[in-house]
């Protein structure tokens, strides 16, 4: 009696292997890359639009598609070139390891370490707030036949700031306006947005004058507010240099950046993205950085249905948000006029950052 429940026993181990070599795991696996630390003000407007499109899907999250997430943690923590490739490479470590149906990479950073190496893997990759021109990474390994249809393993969403458009909100508001001022730092981001400025500029004419600056660190970057205060041609700013470092040795954040910048700028600052203007920045027309998420989880809904990625065209962000905060407003001596607040999509009264 013992030997036949022992060889039943076998039996009903041998049939459970056999399912699961024959069926397999049907949970889809997708892999979430920040360029980012956890909670950034950046990256977790992305992450949250991307888990919005599969909740608006009719994949169920926890039994058809599971998600994983790696944080590089290269705006903060691991900030030199070498930092971030070795970042990259635990990424693309982890890729293996967990073997992910769809890998989606946020910020250039990612881009560079994760996405560029995947290219010929198989690995089917979509990536998100890319401020590189998608053309330029595809000089550098091909992924790419044309934006509509890319070929390859590769698809995604490139940043466009809407620089034109954000001038012509801050004009409507300020009709004084004649300079903006656009700071960048050095860091790989900052050197893609110093682009992605030009060449918006170059594509359409600005309502107003816009002259750029490029700082090295945090000291650079507040000798130069200090000047915007005392110039009376510059009547705002786009600060767009979010990663700097300070003489002690930290690496200010935009957070950090942003703090120090409403306490002492006396001029209207125009928001790189929609949260931006959240933490306390007087806004303009930003980015919409969880629509651009929801953009590139479309994307990946479709690669775990059976898309391939090459399959689907490399768009533009195809939506930006004209946003305020009032507090900051006011702190400004600013009255912004009813009808353009009347069409604002997004409205704080107050600056968190304090």
């Amino acid at each position: 009696m013992k030997n036949k429940l022992f060889l039943n026993g076998l039996f009903v181990i041998f049939a459970l292997l056999f399912c699961s070599a024959a069926f397999g795991d049907t949970t889809k696996r997708v892999f979430i890359i920040h360029s980012y630390e956890k909670g950034h003000v950046c990256g977790q407007p992305q992450e949250d639009g991307i888990i919005k499109a599969f909740q608006e899907s009719d994949l169920e999250i926890g039994k058809d598609v599971e998600f994983q997430h790696f944080y590089m943690d290269t705006k903060k923590t691991y900030t030199t070139t070498g930092e971030i490739e070795q970042r990259g490479g635990l990424a693309l470590e982890k890729v293996k390891e967990i073997k992910p149906d769809v890998v989606l990479v946020l910020d250039d950073n990612a881009v560079k370490t994760v996405m560029m190496p995947l290219i010929g893997s198989d690995i089917q990759v979509v990536f998100c707030g890319m401020n590189g021109q998608p053309e330029d990474y595809n000089m550098k390994k091909h992924f790419m036949d044309s934006r509509r249809k890319p070929g390859a393993d590769v698809t995604g969403v490139y940043e466009k700031l809407y620089l034109v458009r954000s001038l012509g909100v801050m004009k409507a508001v300020l009709p004084e306006l004649k300079k903006v001022l656009g700071i960048t730092d050095y860091s790989p981001t900052g050197n893609a947005i110093t682009n992605q400025f030009k060449r918006e500029i170059e594509e359409e004419t600005p309502p107003v004058a816009f002259e750029l600056v490029r700082v090295k660190d945090f000291a650079e970057y507040k000798k130069v507010i200090f000047r915007v205060n005392e110039d009376h041609e510059i009547g705002a700013i786009y600060p767009a240099a979010l990663s700097l470092r300070t003489p002690e040795g930290t690496t200010y954040t935009a957070p950090d950046i942003f703090r120090w910048t409403i306490k002492n700028c006396e001029k209207p600052d125009m928001a790189l993205n929609y949260f931006f203007s959240k933490l306390g920045i007087f806004g303009g027309a930003a980015v919409d950085f969880k629509a651009m998420g929801h953009q590139a989880g479309t994307k990946a809904v479709k690669i775990i249905k059976g898309s391939r990625a090459g399959d689907l065209p490399i768009e533009d962000a195809d939506k930006y948000a004209i946003v305020f905060n009032l507090a900051r407003a006011k702190e400004l001596g600013i009255n912004i006029p009813f009808e353009i607040l009347g069409a604002a999509d997004f409205v704080y009264e107050e600056i968190i950052l304090k």
